[in-house]
């Protein structure tokens, strides 16, 4: 089954971050990134998991998992980053 980002943020506010889905504000590939990354593909039975990125943890909702989305920059270069450095 294909989910969407909208499926995938829906279920980051309703659960939290949790071992099957994370959320990072990375502007850049990171060791935070490719340490998640590295989880959810050696992780035994696990099947991967879902990476949101440009999305971040609302500062101002102390109460809720309330996340935003940031966006990223220069998408392209992300992801080409990203595919090179996996």
């Amino acid at each position: 089954m294909m989910r969407t980002a909208e499926d995938l943020m829906q279920e980051l506010v309703a659960l939290d971050e949790s071992h099957r889905i994370e959320a990072k504000k990375a502007r850049q590939i990171d060791r935070s990134v490719m340490e998640t990354i590295c989880a959810f593909a050696n992780e035994p039975g696990l099947g991967g998991g879902y990476l949101l990125l440009g999305v971040s943890r609302d500062a101002q909702d102390l109460f809720s998992n309330a996340y935003q989305v940031d966006g990223i920059d220069n998408p392209d270069k992300l992801q080409s980053d990203l595919a090179s450095q996996c």
